[in-house]
């Protein structure tokens, strides 16, 4: 997949960037290259390949067993609302901004 002038212009326009003219042609070689190897990666068969959380397993590497995602409210309040310059009812204060 090539990527042409006008897509470089498109990617500036939606990162709200702006290249220089003469690095223009250069980020698009690279973005290019870039492209070229997301092609090759998809032409490789995976498929009846187990997926992986990280390639240390395979290699009989112990890693530091996963923690369950448990809703809490981190048990530190007080710690928090020591760094606001005000607080009321265990909330920030904050000057009134709408009318």
């Amino acid at each position: 997949m090539e990527i042409k002038k006008q897509d470089i212009l498109r990617i500036e326009r939606l990162a709200r960037l702006t290249l220089p003219e003469d690095q223009r042609q250069g980020f698009s070689e690279r973005l290019t290259k870039v492209f070229g190897w997301i092609d090759q990666l998809r032409e490789v068969d995976i498929e009846g390949v187990t997926p992986m959380v990280t390639p240390l397993l395979q290699m009989g590497i112990q890693t530091t067993p996963l923690r369950h995602d448990t809703i809490n409210d981190g048990d530190c309040l007080d710690k928090i609302l020591a760094n606001a310059p005000e607080a009321q009812h265990g909330s920030f204060t904050v000057p009134k901004v709408v009318e």
